[in-house]
């Protein structure tokens, strides 16, 4: 499953970079990706619809806590395991 969300997130945000999806890996910096702080905001809404979660940050608090592909990936797991937990 941790596989598959890494290739999901990397799905959405190759969807706003002007890169392709295989140059997009867990250590890629949002900012060499070109993503601005408006697409890293439709990113993290197109994440909270695929997995039915709620990120809990404004733009603001994205754009300063989320710097890599895999920061991203990180809170989609962190967020899945206390959906599930308090299942």
């Amino acid at each position: 499953m941790s596989e598959d969300i890494e290739k999901k997130v990397v799905s959405i945000i190759a969807a706003v970079s002007p890169r392709e999806e295989s140059e997009i890996d867990a250590n890629s910096e949002l900012a060499e990706l070109e993503i601005n702080s408006l697409e890293l905001t439709e990113v993290v809404m197109d994440l909270e619809d695929e997995y039915d979660v709620h990120v809990d940050l404004n733009t603001a608090e994205a754009w300063e806590s989320l710097k890599t592909v895999g920061d991203v990936v990180s809170l989609i797991k962190d967020l899945l395991a206390e959906k599930s937990a308090q299942s």
